[in-house]
């Protein structure tokens, strides 16, 4: 297993508030084996899958959120020689066609859309979303729409990855953007070819789904361990800061938006009582116990958050929450947010709140 691969894989798309892999691979190699089975309800980023995929365990996700199902089917991704083959000629002919192809391109559309993007920016994304339709399999498709994904707002009016705001950036000519485009693609595929020749024996299956009905996908008594970071409570929209990847992409935005929970929307702009985060925990975490072994193990990353100018102290609460459930922490440990959370701007932070890592152990 090459730590470095994994780490330069798990870092190609933006995805703020992750766990880095080596936590997720010192957990799996603490509590499995080679082919148990490990789950993560709140795939995110795909860290989870993309640690049991190349340690050899089975591994299942499930999000509400399609930006990350494609960031886990890419971390979880092999392609054959054809298919690299096939991508390297994509990107040569883009590289040296696509002046051409624009003159060609049927512009995409949806609302706002000269809101947020230039002129240009709407040209070339247009000119790359129907070049991957033009791909001959899927797996070609997840990779070069990781890539695009990874560069849209970029591209775009949006301020970054953490700030929903539209500004001006300069230099946004189609050459410029084009090359942003094909720098992207070139560095994903050296890091991605070294990863695809990796052993990784482990196998994946991830689904938009609502973990509510995870059982329905694994089964009862099959998990080993439950490895994830629950959304932390008031801190971040997912949908809106990955809606135009989702637009772009014709994936369903509003589906993201009322399926996901903790959010901002729901504790700042709809004012819910932080109970409202307990009680969708639970009805996600009571499927999940469905799927765990008796003796399983359940690590949890949660953050601490602010709801209406108190602290909500994630400790405490997955105490709370786990103990209804049989769930006994054996291991805890935490670190301040403040040092972690550099994604955000540090004039958007809280301050004094913690980043828990906990350990439980189904009785």
């Amino acid at each position: 297993m090459n730590l470095k691969v994994l780490q330069q894989i798990d870092r190609v798309h933006p995805y703020p508030a992750k766990f880095p892999v080596e936590l997720a691979i010192n957990y799996i190699n603490k509590y499995t084996k080679e082919g148990d089975v490990v789950y993560d309800p709140f795939v995110g980023a795909g860290t989870t899958l993309l640690a049991s995929s190349a340690m050899n365990r089975v591994g299942y996700g499930t999000d509400i959120n399609y930006i990350a199902i494609l960031t886990t089917e890419f971390k979880t991704l092999k392609l054959d020689v054809g298919e690299i083959r096939e991508l390297k000629e994509f990107i040569k002919d883009f590289e040296k066609n696509y002046l051409t192809y624009i003159e060609d391109t049927e512009l995409f559309n949806y609302p706002s859309i000269e809101h947020w993007f230039c002129k240009n920016s709407i040209l070339v994304l247009s000119c790359i979303k129907n070049k991957i339709k033009t791909l001959r399999t899927e797996g070609e498709k997840i990779f070069c729409k990781l890539v695009m994904s990874s560069i849209i707002n970029t591209v775009s009016n949006q301020e970054s990855d953490t700030r929903y705001a539209a500004i001006e950036k300069p230099n946004m000519t189609i050459e410029h953007i084009a090359e942003v485009f094909v720098k992207k693609f070139n560095k994903i595929f050296d890091i991605f070819c070294e990863f695809n020749s990796m052993k990784r024996d482990g196998k994946s299956t991830v689904k938009l789904l609502d973990s509510k009905l995870c059982e329905e996908l694994i089964g009862t008594n099959k998990v080993d361990l439950i490895l994830t970071s629950p959304p932390y409570i008031n801190t971040y929209d997912y949908y809106l800061y990955h809606k135009h990847r989702m637009n772009w992409l014709d994936y369903n935005v509003k589906y993201s938006m009322e399926a996901e929970i903790g959010s901002r929307r729901e504790f700042s702009s709809l004012k819910h009582k932080e109970e409202k985060f307990n009680d969708d925990l639970l009805d996600i975490f009571k499927p999940c116990d469905k799927t765990l072994k008796k003796g399983g193990i359940v690590v949890l990353v949660i953050g601490d958050g602010r709801v209406a100018g108190h602290m909500y102290d994630a400790k405490k609460n997955m105490e709370d929450l786990c103990s209804k459930l049989g769930w006994k922490l054996i291991d805890y440990s935490y670190t301040q947010l403040d040092n972690t959370s550099r994604s955000f701007q540090r004039s958007f932070r809280t301050s004094n709140k913690k980043e828990h890592v906990l350990t439980f152990r189904k009785d």
